[in-house]
């Protein structure tokens, strides 16, 4: 008896141990942890970086440019020759239509939506992190629901083991306990599994080893509640998608500018400096300063330019219509977040009112039980019934933070940019 003690005392203490080195994950520090790892979030701040990169006026044709050249030759025939030379080369554009300030101003719209949808990404991200987290709590629940749910049943069936030795109940409800025990252990044990490849999904997300442990502290916090007039207006000054269609529009806008600007006549001036040198029994070197202004004019062209200018509108009107339709998306999406996230609330009070009950009838039906007024029969369905309780409470309570979830996205409060 005392090698037993000694046995379970190290045991229980290494299992104090293990939970205490684990990490103890938080909604808060799987979102922050999700920031810092994830490599979708990476790779839609590296692609933000690329757009901002290139809203510069050289890349738009604004700057001059300059080059420089050498070269050295040399020659054997009837005499050695070698010769060299350089050069600087210099050109500008005065003026091409405005062309190149509509390329600039698209190029920093370009820029701006690369913004919006890196933040786009990283919203999608973080709404799968907390809807994951909030999964994985649920199973958490199940399993913990189901550890419960399989010790009641071993309890009975060690009770009737006892009576049965003692002659009090026949063979019937020993086995009839045996197989509520077996069914409940093999739903545990799928409850074990689920959670298990829950938490190597969530890691996954985290931008992590699948294998890396972690106790998981649930989320606590209460429901928000919302005012729909506010939220509409708040998704059409936020959405990250809707932004990024208004963005849209207002390069097309330019684009049917800077076609246009082709029509116009283009002016460039350009300027070289050389030195030349030629050594044939000697040296012969001279330096050369020229410069020049060139114009040109497009007389005709095959109505190429006409074309690009008429693609250039009906691009504008698509995307003028899409914008309209992203607007009436959006707003038939809120309106059904918003609604699902009321009646989820109703739900939520519902179930907890039944987990209650269910919980007072089976409390009652177990005395009865155990001082053999009623069945094992009843007590079975009053047991079913606490399980199904409990899991119906568990399923809504994250059924409504995900709709909450929900309606923080599409109004665009899910992340504030700045945080990112």
């Amino acid at each position: 008896m005392k090698n037993r003690m000694i046995i379970f005392t190290a045991v229980f203490f290494s299992f104090i141990a293990e939970a205490a080195a684990q990490e103890a994950l938080t909604l808060e520090s799987s979102i922050e942890i999700a920031l810092e790892n994830n490599l979708s979030i990476k790779v839609a701040k590296n692609q933000y970086e690329i757009s901002a990169n290139n809203a510069t006026k050289g890349n738009a044709g604004l700057l001059p440019s300059l080059s420089a050249s050498a070269n050295t030759n040399y020659s054997e025939h009837s005499s050695d020759k070698i010769s060299s030379s350089t050069s600087l080369n210099f050109s500008y554009t005065l003026f091409d239509g405005f062309g190149g300030s509509y390329n600039y101003k698209i190029l920093n719209l370009q820029k701006e939506r690369g913004e919006l949808i890196t933040r786009y990404n990283i919203e999608n991200t973080i709404a799968n992190v907390i809807s994951g987290f909030y999964q994985l709590s649920k199973a958490f629940d199940d399993f913990d629901v189901a550890s419960k749910n399989m010790a009641i049943s071993k309890e009975r069936l060690q009770r009737n083991q006892s009576k049965y030795e003692f002659g009090n109940i026949n063979k019937l409800e020993v086995l009839n306990a045996k197989v509520d025990f077996n069914r409940d252990s093999s739903t545990y044990l799928k409850s074990q599994q689920f959670s298990e490849e829950l938490v190597r999904e969530m890691n996954v997300l985290l931008g992590r080893s699948a294998e890396t442990k972690f106790q998981l502290i649930p989320d606590a916090s209460e429901f928000q509640s919302f005012n729909l007039s506010d939220l509409k207006k708040r998704t059409l000054e936020e959405n990250a998608d809707y932004l990024i269609q208004a963005n849209q529009l207002r390069e097309d806008d330019l684009a049917v500018k800077k076609a246009k600007s082709g029509q116009l006549p283009s002016v460039s001036i350009n300027s070289s400096y050389s030195y030349y040198e030629n050594e044939i029994v000697g040296t012969n070197s001279n330096t050369q300063l020229t410069g020049g202004v060139s114009m040109s004019f497009n007389i005709f062209d095959g109505k190429r330019k006409k074309i690009e200018i008429a693609n250039a509108r009906i691009q504008k009107q698509n995307t003028e219509l899409e914008y309209q339709d992203k607007m009436l998306e959006l707003e038939k999406n809120l309106v059904n977040a918003y609604a699902d996230y009321q009646y989820n609330l109703k739900v939520l009070a519902l179930e907890e009112d039944a987990l209650e009950a269910a919980t007072l009838n089976f409390e009652q039906t177990k005395e009865y039980y155990q001082l053999g007024q009623i069945s094992s029969t009843t007590f079975r369905e009053a047991q079913l019934n606490l399980v199904e309780a409990q899991n119906n409470k568990s399923a809504a309570r994250y059924d409504t933070k995900d709709s909450e979830v929900n309606i923080k996205k599409i109004s665009g409060s899910l992340l504030k940019f700045s945080e990112i």
